[in-house]
């Protein structure tokens, strides 16, 4: 799995996590790195930039595929922007002290992107993660957490616990489709629980020895709202180790494949997009024509659903189920 470009949050720490952690996954493609130093212009000397960007390259990537800049300002702010100008596909931030800053906390609902939270510890710029636990429920939201997951393990050679806090019942059709769709060629275990979500989540990433969680960032109300919107919060509060907030809602357009789809922002408006088996993408606005709601792609039924009240739209926009009755429009 390539993220395109990586953007990494830095406090001028040479040895930080999060460069080595970014550094080891842009070594899976061709991924470049762009460090971004929260602080004064002149805050940090070239030969303190240069030390922050050899702990990138320390996994063996070029020199050339990583830029440094400082600016001043909140770090939130100007990962994030960078992120949008750069359109990254991962923004890497240390996790700061026993729990989140604030400034995780607000990346963790309004980046552009995905987001990697890194517990602090010694790195060697190898394979970073090899037991992954991804928390689903079911919904369409999640399931682009799980697609990520699997895709991230995929790439590293790693193994997948895939959790999920509810109903038994509705816990082995979720997981089992889930495992099809998305990670049938990846070693997983399942992992049915009860009780509260995100204290089981990493219970059971601690107890399978998982060394990164990923979960999405909001969106996550699935079978009878088994997670709610404050457990990715609750996750990254708590958990002792990396967690990856998967962006659920808006995707990168660079990130579809083939017989694919998603909602994507252009300029500000989020529309739904499809990449056909030819690698075209064909974009439609992504509200609902019944009332307005916007929709989000189904991958098992291959259709864009109104999470409101039930439409249902092809690929092509045309309508497979209403209330709605006028197709999505082109955009």
């Amino acid at each position: 799995m390539e993220f395109g470009r990586i953007v990494v949050g830095s406090d001028g720490t040479p040895d930080a996590s999060a460069l080595a952690i970014a550094g080891a996954l842009a070594a899976i493609g061709d991924t470049r790195i762009e460090i971004v130093h929260a602080g004064t212009e002149d805050a940090v000397h070239d030969s303190a930039m240069a030390d922050i960007a050899a702990t990138v390259m320390m996994s063996g990537i070029p020199g050339w595929r990583v830029g440094t800049t400082s600016h001043t300002g909140n770090l939130a702010d100007l990962v994030a922007a960078a992120a949008e100008r750069l359109d990254a596909g991962l923004i890497v931030v240390d996790r700061g002290g026993r729990r989140p800053a604030h400034a995780v906390h607000r990346l963790s609902h309004e980046a552009p992107c995905d987001l990697l939270v890194v517990t602090p510890r010694p790195h060697d710029g190898s394979v970073p993660y090899r037991k992954i636990a991804i928390a689903t429920d079911g919904s369409a939201t999640a399931d682009r957490a799980a697609r990520r997951g699997f895709d991230l393990a995929r790439s590293l050679d790693a193994t997948v616990d895939l959790i999920f806090v509810g109903r038994r019942a509705t816990g082995e059709l979720t997981t089992t489709d889930t495992v099809a769709v998305y990670g049938d060629d990846v070693a997983s275990s399942i992992h049915l629980l009860e009780g509260d979500p995100a204290g089981k989540i990493i219970e059971a990433a601690a107890g399978a020895g998982s060394d990164l969680i990923v979960i999405g960032n909001k969106g996550m109300t699935g079978m009878r709202g088994v997670l709610l919107g404050s457990v990715p919060k609750a996750v990254l509060d708590h958990a002792a180790v990396d967690v990856f907030v998967s962006r659920t809602i808006r995707q990168l357009e660079s990130q579809l494949s083939p017989g694919e789809g998603g909602v994507v922002d252009r300029h500000g408006e989020q529309l739904a997009a499809f990449v056909d088996d030819d690698g075209a993408t064909h974009l439609l606005s992504a509200r609902c024509t019944h009332l307005g709601c916007i929709v989000a792609w189904n991958p098992a039924e291959r259709t864009f659903d109104c999470p409101c009240h039930g439409s249902r739209f092809g690929p092509d926009g045309a309508v497979v189920q209403g209330p709605a009755s006028r197709p999505l429009p082109p955009a």
